[in-house]
């Protein structure tokens, strides 16, 4: 094999690894997992899903702070993510791979599961850390379920 073959496997090996922390980050709610996936400033664009506010850079330390709220709130959540496709470019790289993300709250009202069927296109940089989010972006394909217990876990995490 040349370098360049290799330094490909590795790269995509990196990079797949740097998806699954960030589903296992939230699910297990390891806050600090999680931080590792992203670049000091990132921008998440969950424009499909919550249309305000735009999707803007942000401090990773906040993007964290307000995961944990919503996920403070849930009983359960379960991502799947998938069919990993990479466009690496030297220190940069764009992922593209599918996703089913399960959220469980008894709310009394409706299901107690919210599903989300989609696309993740996250931007990536290499840095001396490894690689890092700079951008995660969700397309919605499908929704099933009742959507209002996100809101409702966020209540629930604020307080």
């Amino acid at each position: 094999m040349n370098d360049e073959l290799v330094q490909r496997l590795i790269d995509e090996s990196d990079l797949r690894d740097l998806i699954h922390r960030y589903a296992f980050g939230l699910d297990h709610e390891d806050w600090d997992l999680w931080r590792t996936v992203f670049a000091d400033e990132v921008t998440m664009d969950m424009s499909d899903y919550q249309p305000e506010p735009p999707p803007r850079p942000a401090p990773a330390d906040r993007v964290v702070a307000n995961a944990r709220v919503l996920f403070a709130g849930l009983e359960r959540s379960q991502h799947f993510i998938g069919s990993h496709r990479y466009a690496i470019d030297g220190n940069r790289a764009t992922i593209t791979a599918h996703m089913r993300a399960e959220h469980w709250l008894h709310t009394g009202q409706g299901s107690d599961r919210y599903t989300m069927f989609g696309t993740y296109t996250d931007d990536a940089i290499r840095t001396v850390d490894g690689w890092k989010l700079e951008r995660v972006r969700l397309r919605l394909l499908r929704e099933e379920g009742n959507r209002s217990l996100m809101r409702e876990a966020v209540r629930r995490g604020r307080s």
